[in-house]
């Protein structure tokens, strides 16, 4: 199969982005909402945050209440009035909200954890671009209830990350129409550039979780609007203080008690987190130690049956502030491939035309450095190392009118004299001619650090040189989509900061969807197909091929659903294997089954599936399910199970030839907003009776917390392992962590 030229493509892209491509600020602007409007509290006013509107500085403040539906009827009017207005003094924005529900039983309003405020829950949130160029939002959910959550919306790949975290507050109260919100949002907390706030953009959503499950929006975005930010509106009358430094400091300290196969240990270790902005723009971010106990427990993963390696969501503070500027189109920057700091150093840039962060870390090592093949994943033990890292972005959104522009060079040395793997390259984003967009990245690296004869560690060998060479191709219609993905990665490229679990491949996938809305009981019915093609490059051979139809819908009751047909699926598990053609159905749904029952997921797949264990095909069934339930308001319970299943065939005997089975329960009481107690227990089992293996794992964890705010925390908590192999047959730890700003410790607020 003819693969087209790269190069050449990223050349059409720039040709079509300077002569056949509209301005993207002009359409944008044109879509605008009408601007909001802050005004400025009076000297000597001052607003207790009460979550009320009462404050006599609200009746000057104007008022927006022009909201349209989102979802489910796009455009529609919404059943509910909602409101917001904007006031500021010298530290500080405040935005309050006002949203109509006459029958205030129906409200979905229960504590829940930090960053946990959902779709299932009334809450209203608030998305703020302060550079003005909507390339990124920070945002702010509070609930009914009070609790609050916090993030970054990134333009280029339309996601929400709430790892993020940033330093506001916001109270509620319950009217005789409703409830209001008010959100407090530091001057220190928001990221701009000196003397742009004419520029900054504002959106204002709300949640209203009935039978159907609606979002209000303070402006219309329309179905094919390239992202969710791109309409904001215009925020205006805000004056920036007269100054925009700030310091932060944060030491923490933790008494930690071991023990690990009968041996005890006792150690006390204190850490340190600074943040310092000496210009509105930048911000520099250190860390000393970070000790990350509190970190709640990954969700298990089904990794028995899986020839190539998983990812995990990053939830270390110090990699949240440039969250999204190490985004790039092929997630070249992955920070959990840093397992255990010592120390770290990062300075954030965030400027009109330019943005970009960079960080230097000393990593203790410990964990695993990925080796992509074509066929599956490997890996070496990871040694210690230093890394230096930085990404910048020219030209974001309306910069460079439809083009970004946008550059990473990564360098990790390892210790011990074990190598090195360096990593730097290019990428573009475009916006073009009838509604198509386009992300492009090109990487070289250069790698001595590889495994030596003997497996397990890395040692310093001849340098190997790779490339990896990604475009994505991207429309939509409003209710369709169309996509065409190529990713060519040599067999030497390595990038050990990153997530590249293949390489020494080409990839092509074509994906096309149609779609209708009010198809019956259903908001919205969607046709899709996919189809790809992964080979080898060095010898063209197959190692994964799909035709995948299926069907995608979404209806009342939160209503999510999919049903897919594996029509061709074949996969290849190692070079000289054979190529096994796995059929199966794929199908699941998401659903609100009640209130007090806010979240079901399920998911079935079913058919002959591929056994990487010994290269045949089996009979099976993935399968999971998970559910949010609320059987008291104070009590949040998370339980979920996923499992795997490969059956021996009539001439083996039947029976079960690999069962794999992770589950977990999460349970939270909320003494009040502040103050939580968490419990966790996880089990992983996986047997291969054929090999005679059955190794169990599991984990149960206890943290009480209390939250006096983004900077002040306290964590006491206790957490027991047992399972097999290289890690101790058991394990108990009991911690005491005291995390506290130096600045509140002092009576001072930002």
């Amino acid at each position: 199969m003819p693969v087209p030229n790269l190069r050449r493509l990223l050349l059409l892209i720039l040709a079509l982005v300077g002569f056949g491509a509209a301005p993207v600020g002009a359409a944008e602007r044109a879509a605008e909402g009408a601007p909001i409007r802050a005004v400025r509290l009076a000297e000597g006013e001052r607003l207790v945050l009460d979550g009320t509107l009462a404050h006599p500085a609200w009746q000057r403040a104007p008022v927006h209440d022009s909201f349209v539906e989102r979802d489910p009827v796009n455009g529609a009017v919404p059943t509910r009035r909602t409101a917001v207005q904007v006031l500021f003094d010298e530290s500080a924005l405040y935005v309050g909200i006002a949203a109509e529900e006459p029958r205030q039983e129906q409200l979905r309003a229960p504590f829940v954890r930090s960053d946990n405020v959902l779709r299932t829950q009334d809450f209203v949130v608030l998305y703020l671009d302060a550079i003005g160029r909507k390339g990124s939002a920070q945002f702010f959910r509070v609930s009914a209830a009070g609790s609050t959550g916090d993030g970054l919306h990134t333009a280029a790949d339309d996601s929400e990350d709430f790892a993020p975290d940033f330093d506001w507050d916001a109270a509620t109260a319950r009217t005789a129409i409703g409830w209001t919100a008010v959100l407090r949002i530091p001057f220190a907390s928001l990221r701009f550039a000196e003397g742009k706030q004419q520029d900054w953009r504002i959106l204002v959503a709300r949640r209203l979780p009935r039978e159907q499950f609606h979002f209000f929006t303070s402006t219309p975005i329309p179905r094919d609007a390239p992202n969710f930010i791109a309409t904001m509106q215009p925020l205006i009358g805000v004056q920036l203080p007269a100054r925009h430094a700030f310091l932060t400091l944060r030491p923490s300290l933790t008494l930690r008690s071991e023990q690990r196969d009968g041996v005890t240990t006792r150690k006390a270790e204190a850490t340190l987190d600074v943040k310092w902005r000496p210009r509105a723009e930048l911000l520099i971010d250190a860390t000393l130690n970070p000790d990350f106990s509190q970190v709640e427990l990954d969700v298990p993963q089904l990794r028995g049956n899986s020839g190539f390696a998983l990812s995990l969501a990053e939830k270390r503070p110090f990699f949240f502030e440039s969250a999204d500027l190490l985004r790039s189109p092929t997630d070249a920057v992955y920070t959990r491939s840093f397992t255990e700091p010592r120390w770290g150093l990062r300075g954030t840039w965030r400027g009109p035309e330019v943005a970009g962060s960079a960080f230097v870390l000393d990593d203790r090592g410990g964990g695993v450095v990925l080796l992509p093949g074509a066929f599956g994943t490997g890996a070496a033990l990871q040694p210690g190392s230093r890394a230096v890292a930085a990404r910048g972005r020219f030209g974001a959104a309306e910069g460079l009118a439809n083009l970004g522009l946008g550059a990473l060079a990564v360098s990790r040395v390892y210790e011990h004299d074990a190598g090195r793997n360096d990593v730097a390259g290019p990428d573009v984003e475009a916006t073009l001619g009838a509604g198509w967009r386009a992300r492009g990245q090109w990487l070289f690296s250069r790698t001595t650090a590889w495994p030596g004869a003997g497996g397990g560690g890395l040692t310093e060998s001849a340098a190997q040189n790779g490339q990896r060479r990604y475009l994505n191709l991207l429309r939509n219609s409003g209710l369709g989509e169309t996509s065409l993905r190529i990713d060519q990665t040599d067999a030497g490229f390595r990038h050990d900061s990153g997530f590249v679990p293949q390489a020494g491949t080409r990839r092509i996938a074509a994906f096309q969807s149609f779609g209708w809305e009010g198809v019956g009981p259903l908001n919205q019915l969607f046709v899709n197909t996919l189809v790809e093609d992964v080979r080898e490059r060095a010898t063209g051979q197959v190692a994964l091929q799909t035709v995948r139809p299926g069907l995608y819908y979404n209806g009342p009751s939160n209503l999510e659903g999919w049903f897919e047909v594996f029509v061709r699926s074949l996969v290849r598990t190692a070079r000289d294997a054979p190529s096994l053609d796995e059929r199966f159905v794929s199908t699941g749904l998401t659903v609100t089954p009640a209130a007090w029952f806010p979240l079901l997921q399920a998911r079935v797949d079913h058919g002959r599936f591929a056994d990487r264990g010994d290269n045949r095909l089996r009979r099976g069934t993935n399968w999971g399910v998970s559910a949010k339930l609320r059987p008291l308001p104070a009590l949040e319970l998370e339980p979920r199970i996923d499992a795997a299943l490969l059956r021996n065939d009539g001439a083996e005997g039947g029976g079960r030839a690999y069962d794999e089975r992770a589950v977990q329960w999460l349970a939270v009481w909320h003494f009040n907003a502040r103050h939580t107690l968490r419990a966790i227990v996880q089990d992983i089992r996986l047997q291969r009776p054929a090999e005679s293996l059955d190794a169990r794992r599991r984990t149960e964890s206890l943290t009480y917390t209390w939250r006096r705010s983004a900077g002040t925390r306290l964590y006491i908590g206790a957490t027991r392992l047992r399972g097999p192999g290289d890690i101790p047959a058991r394990a108990t730890e009991a911690f005491i962590k005291l995390q506290f700003d130096a600045a509140e410790l002092f009576g001072h607020t930002p």
